[in-house]
């Protein structure tokens, strides 16, 4: 992780000079550094090389960067790459800069606009629609990670949204995905301690928490000895 921290941090000023990253938040594993830098949290390694943002309010049509985030990407060393099953759109390092390591996807809350993959023009890239966004959106705070002002859900949130989506995984690598999902979340959840995670789960009704309980029982199981 860390010999890739230098480029995430690349990618994150790149889109502070365009504007970009006030119609962003960032929601994958990637918040573990930022938390750690601010909060002094202690940060084991992972092995995520997705670099995870959400956008806020995809539909506005005020949403724009200059250049776009799509030119600044291509500028910097990335390449779209789209998938012809999903129609989702990822940028991963172009063929010219193999000293590139990192992947950026963007996603958004599902909902009546957005249910499919969505063009975002003044921004130039493809949202993937994920359901449960709007809880990241809805508990985030701006945090001056290296200079940069970045957009996080707060820790609390974050770890139990994670702990819930572990649940929503699929696939032959759902397993490994599953138990990814809840390693990254025990960092925060061990620095935290159990009860506001718990309380920002329980913010919330429906699904959500039920995916959350079902989550936190596998969580349970997989760290029985830590879980206080």
């Amino acid at each position: 992780m860390y010999e890739f921290e230098r480029e995430f941090q690349a990618v994150l000023l790149n889109l502070h000079k365009i504007s970009a990253l006030k119609h962003l938040v960032l929601i994958g594993s990637w918040v573990l550094p930022v938390y750690a830098y601010i909060f002094k949290m202690p940060l084991a390694s992972f092995t995520t090389s997705d670099i995870d943002f959400s956008v806020i309010r995809p539909h506005d049509r005020a949403i724009k960067s200059n250049p776009s985030v799509h030119n600044i990407l291509v500028e910097i060393g990335y390449m779209p790459h789209f998938s012809l099953l999903t129609r989702s759109e990822k940028y991963i390092p172009a063929l010219d800069n193999p000293e590139k390591k990192l992947s950026i996807e963007f996603l958004c809350e599902f909902g009546r606009v957005a249910h499919e993959p969505y063009r975002i023009k003044g921004l130039a890239i493809t949202a993937t629609p994920v359901k449960f966004q709007k809880i990241l959106h809805e508990n985030v705070a701006v945090l001056n990670y290296r200079g940069v002002p970045v957009t996080v859900p707060k820790p609390a949130f974050w770890a139990a949204h994670k702990i819930a989506i572990s649940q929503l995984r699929l696939g032959k690598n759902a397993k490994l995905k599953m138990s990814k999902d809840l390693d990254t979340a025990k960092m925060v959840v061990g620095f935290l301690g159990a009860d506001p995670v718990l309380k920002a789960a329980y913010f919330y009704r429906g699904k959500f928490v039920i995916l959350f309980e079902k989550g936190w029982k596998a969580y349970k199981k997989r760290f029985s000895d830590q879980v206080v």
